[in-house]
């Protein structure tokens, strides 16, 4: 679960997902932007650097596509700049078009495997599911409100009573506000203040704001070291 097979061994591109100028949502902004962005991927597939040997104290990364950085530059995703805010090694686990129901199997595994002492997850859209062991975009027997808050329900349970400390981010405008602030009052809302070059997932403002929510959510937890905000 730790590895995206098709994002392995391939080279390295000026385009990925909706970051086209076919896919994106506006081509005039894709078109006028001018941050030069392109996508490699370690050895596991995801967009990050190879991983040290000691992730004993590295703080992991997970999420969809608003993790991986789509349509920014590497330098400018979120965990790139909460790893130089905080000095640590911040792994990047995120996948295009990940479900949660694969977010929490991977914080699962990240879990037994590693011991982590902290766990940043950014949930996705509440409608996407794993199915057949692939992520899909909703499940046509199981599709919505009350099922996609079931599910969701279920995956936030499982990974918040893990042998870490989590912290719980949503992507922007993945599902009502109102219902999940009500359900889940330890929820982090990100708000979008801008956008990347396809002009849906954000950018470096935005970027900025989260670690600024990450770190104090980390500081809330460890009473020993308050980092700057």
């Amino acid at each position: 679960m730790l590895k995206i097979l098709n994002r392995m061994g391939i080279p390295e591109s000026k385009n990925s997902g909706m970051d086209t100028l076919e896919e994106c949502f506006d081509k005039d902004h894709y078109q006028s932007y001018t941050k030069d962005v392109s996508y490699r991927y370690n050895s596991r597939g995801f967009r990050d650097n190879e991983w040290p040997e000691d992730l004993s104290d590295a703080i992991w990364c997970v999420g969809d596509s608003f993790t991986v950085g789509i349509g920014q530059p590497f330098e400018e995703t979120w965990p790139h700049l909460l790893g130089e805010r905080l000095g640590k090694k911040c792994l990047n686990i995120g996948e295009d078009g990940c479900a949660n129901d694969t977010i929490a199997l991977r914080i699962q595994e990240i879990c037994k495997l590693h011991s982590p002492k902290f766990v940043v997850v950014m949930w996705s859209y509440l409608a996407r599911r794993r199915i057949n062991n692939k992520n899909v975009h909703y499940d046509k027997k199981h599709f919505g409100n009350k099922e996609d808050m079931e599910n969701f329900s279920k995956n936030f349970k499982i990974v918040n009573e893990l042998p870490t400390n989590i912290i719980n981010l949503l992507i922007p405008f993945a599902f009502d506000k109102e219902i999940l602030m009500k359900a889940y009052p330890n929820l982090v809302f990100t708000k979008q203040l801008d956008y990347s070059r396809d002009h849906h997932h954000f950018d470096v403002k935005t970027s900025s704001a989260v670690c600024q929510l990450i770190i104090k959510k980390i500081n809330e937890f460890d009473n020993t070291s308050k980092y700057p905000i």
